[in-house]
């Protein structure tokens, strides 16, 4: 299937030459555009004309060139007419964007989409979809969102919704994760999630998988495909439709049929997959598995800012099975020598307010706000500093410390809130765990409205690029680093070979 992600020439049928179907062109034409696809693109309409600058053909006939990839925006009554111009043109996919076949219920849908899969057979081309948003591929500058990332990353993603590829893609983007391959593949009437599966399975540069399933079209095969896939690399599942109206959407969603959720989550357990049940734990995990070296053990402690935020974070950590021991008195006599203490906790949660307002009026004083957030992201804190080296240097002391979890609460902060405050203030201590011996994750949390999440970007951006993982809550962080921990127990050595092919 590899030739799908390289084709030399692009077809939009059904491009919009009218201001009314803008968005057809926004999603297959401003794209490839935008992230410069080198292969030739082709906008097809009957009405003929122009649309983006680029000359509408009337038919696929009449393009002067050969055509490897085509996309459908046309009415499904008319798709399979379509599909006998492109096995005639020697087309190698067609790609459909159409929508009204077999997820409609009705038996003219179903018996149209019956009908395209007929044409193709024995031609040698593949249909995806139909009612799909199809490929992005950073690579090879393919993409249906013009705003996605063009960097590539470790991650491939299949998904039979287009929207909740994009908003997988959009999440994870967010926190710093990439993707290799996307493919929103609807319906399946023909690549389905099983030839997906078994095609990232194999492919080199695919470390980790992530899918969203609504119904699957072959069970055995499933099983089958899955065992081998689990066995060779991490897969994070989210299986959508697992209520009863759920279920009711997935059918009329993508014409699948839900089954037994409880049925599927055990057989994804027992094949050694991940099952999580939101886009939110979808990339949680992700981040997890592709950011953060496993525990070896349940003991943790909470470094952050204010007594609220660090009180219930203490919650949610042992809420989920982690214990966050007292600090050994050697120890605290350390932590204590560089906290002040007022307006502090040293007992595990470690609310290190005042010392991170040291180490932002010492460094501000010394260099100025923007210097000192240029030089941050070069900035070493090692032990003897009489600062945040010395802080973390304390933990690494820790006998029996087995995780630390930094975590930045945004709008608990009385007053006005800067961005260069939120850097200055919390960054210190992540650039400084750069240097720790234990395993780290980072958490961002108490955002409360648009504002905040703006100026927080450039302490979320910090984290990824200390190579930390981000989590947008403690609970989300919690859960997640409980799963890794498990997942790791269950395959020795699968994180870490990841992890390391990725440096």
């Amino acid at each position: 299937m590899e030739y799908i992600f390289h084709p030399r020439s692009i077809a939009l049928v059904g491009a919009a030459t009218d201001p009314v179907h803008w968005w057809i062109n926004e999603y297959y034409i401003d794209p490839l555009i935008k992230f410069g696809y080198t292969g030739k693109i082709y906008a097809v309409n009957p009405k003929g004309g122009e649309a983006k600058g680029m000359k509408v053909y009337p038919s696929l006939a009449d393009v002067d060139g050969p055509i490897d990839h085509v996309v459908s925006a046309i009415p499904a009554r008319n798709c399979p007419e379509l599909v006998r111009e492109c096995r005639d043109r020697g087309v190698k996919v067609v790609q459909f964007f159409t929508a009204g076949f077999a997820e409609t219920g009705d038996p003219e849908g179903i018996a149209l989409q019956n009908r395209i899969v007929e044409i193709a057979k024995g031609s040698g081309m593949r249909l995806l979809g139909p009612n799909c948003m199809g490929l992005y591929c950073p690579a090879t500058k393919i993409s249906f969102c013009f705003n996605y990332p063009q960097e590539s990353g470790p991650i491939g993603l299949i998904s039979q919704s287009g929207s909740n590829s994009t908003y997988i893609v959009r999440s994870a983007s967010v926190r710093g994760l990439r993707f290799i391959k996307v493919i929103s593949h609807g319906n399946a009437c023909d690549i389905n999630e099983c030839d997906l599966l078994e095609y990232l399975t194999d492919d080199p540069e695919t470390k980790v998988i992530a899918a969203y399933i609504e119904g699957i079209k072959d069970g055995p095969r499933f099983h089958r495909v899955l065992a081998r896939a689990a066995a060779t690399k991490p897969v994070v599942i989210y299986k959508g439709g697992f209520s009863e109206a759920g279920g009711r959407a997935a059918a009329t969603h993508t014409g699948s049929l839900a089954g037994s959720y409880a049925a599927f989550e055990s057989l994804l357990r027992q094949l050694g997959a991940v099952p999580v049940q939101s886009v939110g734990e979808m990339v949680d995990m992700l981040v997890a598995i592709l950011r953060m070296k496993p525990p070896q053990g349940r003991n943790v402690c909470a470094v952050g800012n204010g007594g609220g935020g660090s009180m219930l974070a203490t919650d949610e950590l042992e809420k989920a099975g982690f214990r966050l021991p007292g600090i050994p008195p050697e120890v605290r006599d350390n932590i204590r020598r560089l906290v002040p203490p007022a307006g502090s906790m040293t007992r595990n949660p470690i609310d290190a307010s005042p010392l991170m307002g040291i180490e932002q009026a010492r460094f501000l004083t010394k260099v100025g706000i923007k210097e000192w957030e240029k030089g941050l992201w070069n900035a070493r804190f090692q032990r003897g500093d009489g600062g945040m080296g010395d802080f973390i240097g304390a933990l690494d002391d820790w006998p029996g410390l087995d995780f630390l979890v930094l975590h930045y609460c945004i709008d608990s902060v009385p007053g006005g809130i800067y961005a260069w405050q939120l850097t200055t203030g919390g960054g210190p201590v992540i650039v400084a765990a750069k240097e720790s011996r234990l395993p780290v994750a980072t958490v961002i949390h108490f955002i409360a409205n648009e504002d905040s999440w703006l100026k927080s970007r450039k302490i979320q951006r910090l984290c990824t690029d200390c190579g930390f993982p981000l989590f947008l809550s403690m609970k989300g962080a919690a859960r997640a680093i409980l799963r890794l921990m498990e997942f790791d127990k269950d395959h020795p050595g699968m994180i870490a070979r990841v992890q390391s092919s990725l440096r």
